[in-house]
């Protein structure tokens, strides 16, 4: 096998499902704005900074109980759409605590693909356009599963 058809059957069940598509391409997109990050080093003016207190315990103590909720419905069922709930809620989680981007300012903004001619280069540049690259393919799978699903 090679290793664009395993990464088709692991992405997008070799295009047939959109929704896993669309899962891997807001992961990846996770990963790629908490990368950035890290490298900038400084809150971006766009984000809206929620101090530490009691509205974000509630936020994260929310995304924390349905977690827990879903890690014990996963430990009852052993769903396969659950697992992947699982996995999205702990990428999110992770995102909020290490970022503190509780409205999601700084994930809207780096989803626009021409901000990258706009940024700095050298290493976070090219993490970037590697995360885009990955990104763009994985639309083009989400398009093209949800053509096959649309003629079905």
């Amino acid at each position: 096998m090679s290793i664009r058809t395993t990464f088709d059957k692991i992405t997008s069940n070799n295009s047939e499902s959109w929704s896993l598509a669309l899962f891997w391409i807001v992961i990846f997109e996770i990963l790629a704005t908490m990368i950035e990050y890290s490298f900038v080093h400084q809150t971006p003016d766009i984000m809206m900074h929620i101090p530490d207190g009691i509205y974000s315990e509630i936020i994260i103590g929310l995304i924390v109980t349905v977690y827990i909720w879903l890690c014990m419905y996963n430990l009852v069922f052993w769903d396969k759409t659950s697992i992947l709930y699982l996995i999205l809620f702990g990428f999110i989680g992770v995102y909020l605590i290490t970022t503190h981007d509780f409205v999601f300012d700084l994930f809207i903004k780096n989803i626009n693909i021409f901000r990258l001619i706009q940024s700095d280069t050298g290493i976070n540049l090219i993490i970037q356009l590697f995360f885009k690259i990955i990104i763009f393919y994985l639309i083009y799978q989400l398009i093209k599963s949800l053509r096959t699903t649309k003629t079905l």
